[in-house]
Formats: C-alpha cells, sequence, structure tokens
C-alpha cells in the first residue's frame, strides 16, 4: 500500500490566483496496461481511503483502484493511468470547475484578446482561496490550461462525493444592453438542490457584479434556468451528468468588449470570487431559498464539447 494512505486527511495548499495563467502542461502518453478495465466502470475503493490524487504535476484525479505501488486513476481525458505518487483526496465539500481548458477547448475570446478558459481559471482560483478563508473544503476539476472532458470533471465531483459543483463561464455571443449584469445560471431540470444553488448564487454574483459602472449586456430572459435540448433532457453536459447538485454560472459576456475590459482585471476576480464563496457558504449553511429564476426555461441544441479523441492528457508524474 502506498506510504500516503497511512496518513490522515491530508490539505493542501492552493496556488494564488494570478493574471499569468501556468501554460499547459507537457503532454504524455498515459500508460494504458490496463485496457481490460473499462474507464466507465465504477469506482470501488475501501471505506476510509481517499477517493482522489493530487499528482506530484498539480492535476487533480479520481481514483479507480490502490495497488500496493501505484494509484490506477482516471485521467482528464478519461483513461486509466497508473501514476506513482501524490497527496490523497478524501471527501471534498465543493467543487469549483473552470470551464474549457488547453489548445483545442479555449471558449470565447475577447476583443482584448482574454480567451474564457483564462478567466475562468482565475475566478475559480479566487474563489476558492476565498472558501479557504471560510473552512469549507474545495478542490478544482482543472488547476492549469490543459484539456479535460465533461464526462471527467463529473466523475470527479461524484467520486470526491462533493456536495455541490459550480461550473464557472463567460459567456457569448452579445445580446441587448442592460442595466444590470447579464449573469446567466443553468440548472438540472429534476434537482431541487441544483435549483436552490442557482437560486442563491444569482443573489450573490447579481448584487456583486452590479458595483460595477460599465455597459451590461443582457438576454432578455436572463436568469436562473433549466435548458433542455429538443429530447427534453438537461442540454449541457455538465449538468446533465453528475448526480452532484450542480449550477453552470455564466458571469457576464466576454464578447462585450466593455465587459472583457473588466475580467481581464484583478478587482473583478476579486470580486466575482468572493460573490461565489459568499454564496456557497450560504447555499451550505442556510435554507436561503435564493431568487431569479426564470421558470419556461429554453430549449436550446448546444455545441458538443470536447471529445475524448481530441483530448491531450497533461503530464500526470
Amino acid at each position: 500500500m502506498p506510504a500516503l494512505l497511512l496518513s490522515a486527511c491530508v490539505s493542501f495548499a492552493n496556488p494564488e490566483p494570478s493574471v499569468t495563467v501556468p501554460p499547459p502542461s507537457t503532454t504524455t502518453t498515459v500508460p494504458m496496461t490496463t485496457t481490460s478495465i473499462p474507464a466507465t466502470t465504477t469506482t470501488i475503493l475501501p471505506v476510509g481511503s481517499p477517493v482522489g490524487l493530487m499528482t506530484t504535476t498539480g492535476v487533480p484525479v479520481a481514483l479507480r483502484l490502490v495497488t500496493p505501488e501505484r494509484y490506477l486513476v482516471h485521467s482528464p481525458c478519461g483513461n486509466l493511468a497508473f501514476v506513482e505518487d501524490g497527496e490523497p483526496i478524501y471527501p471534498t465539500s465543493v467543487i469549483l470547475d473552470p470551464g474549457h481548458g488547453g489548445e483545442r477547448d479555449i471558449g470565447a475570446v475577447g476583443r482584448n484578446g482574454l480567451p474564457e478558459k483564462v478567466a475562468n481559471l482565475r475566478v475559480a482560483l479566487e474563489t476558492q482561496r476565498a472558501l479557504t478563508e471560510k473552512g469549507i473544503a474545495s478542490m478544482l476539476t482543472r488547476t492549469a490550461d490543459y484539456a479535460t472532458t465533461l464526462t471527467t470533471r463529473a466523475r470527479l465531483a461524484d467520486t470526491l462525493q462533493a456536495d455541490l459543483m459550480v461550473s464557472i463561464h463567460h459567456n457569448a455571443p452579445t445580446p441587448g444592453p442592460s442595466n444590470l449584469p447579464g449573469i446567466e445560471i443553468f440548472i438540472q431540470s429534476d434537482s431541487a438542490e441544483s435549483r436552490r444553488l442557482g437560486g442563491v448564487l444569482w443573489n450573490h454574483a447579481l448584487v456583486a457584479l452590479n458595483q460595477f459602472d460599465i455597459a451590461w449586456t443582457a438576454a432578455e430572459d436572463s436568469g436562473v434556468m433549466t435548458v433542455v435540448n429538443p429530447r427534453g433532457t438537461d442540454a449541457y453536459g455538465i449538468i446533465r451528468t453528475p448526480e452532484t447538485p450542480t449550477a453552470l454560472i455564466e458571469l457576464g459576456y466576454m464578447s462585450n468588449p466593455v465587459e472583457a475590459e473588466l475580467f481581464a482585471t484583478e478587482e473583478y476576480v476579486e470580486v466575482a470570487g468572493q460573490a461565489l464563496a459568499d454564496a456557497i457558504e450560504a447555499y451550505l449553511t442556510t435554507d436561503a431559498p435564493g431568487s431569479g429564476y426564470v421558470e419556461e426555461g429554453r430549449v436550446f441544441r448546444p455545441n458538443p464539447g470536447l471529445s475524448r479523441a481530441d483530448c491531450v492528457d497533461p503530464d500526470l508524474g
């Protein structure tokens, strides 16, 4: 058994938010010597054992199996890989999902050159910092600029037995002008807890961002809503796939030049991160019902997320 399993729950420091996001990790060919075990197999681990691993290269992964010499993990691209060392991760209350990542999944890009994947990660890191100050354990689905599939993100939240997951995004294309921030929050259609999480996030984010006096843009139906595809199921994979109560927040429009300039500032990152942390704390510690609900929701067919075939795994050490 790896020596790390003998220790109690390990808390490890996460990097402070910075305007410079680390470059993509060096890619590697993931060893797949256990191809007889499908990557979709349900994880079964002994009670009290870690459920995830922070690799020595700083990549959080869900554990599949522990052997006497090494760990079998689900890589960010959904492959099975052996890893020899890392910090064990135990059940974690909050999962923060910085949307997009890697060379093929950039997200929206502002006129100022700011990619959405970078803005999402900056806000997620600041949210994690604020949660840590509150004594709330959290984990990111990605910690740098590398690719990870929607299925892997959902698996990490479920494997870590999280109370909630918040997927952080910045929107496009630009709708009409608005006096208020055009925040949109997408929730799971079959989950009352996802609905409440979305409403609490809406309350805190709207008040916090409205302090910025800029020319906001917003859709006419902006608010907290379900988005289903023509078949009637949740349209977005990060909403549809996890069992964990999940909400996806679009904090504004990267495609609006004025908003993109704001998103590039440290002040915005601090305000947005603190607002999300305050909302998560309120969701976990109170019965606040939230608000901003749009009852009819939308019917929409989004573009598919990053495929496993197009995903390049980072170095797992």
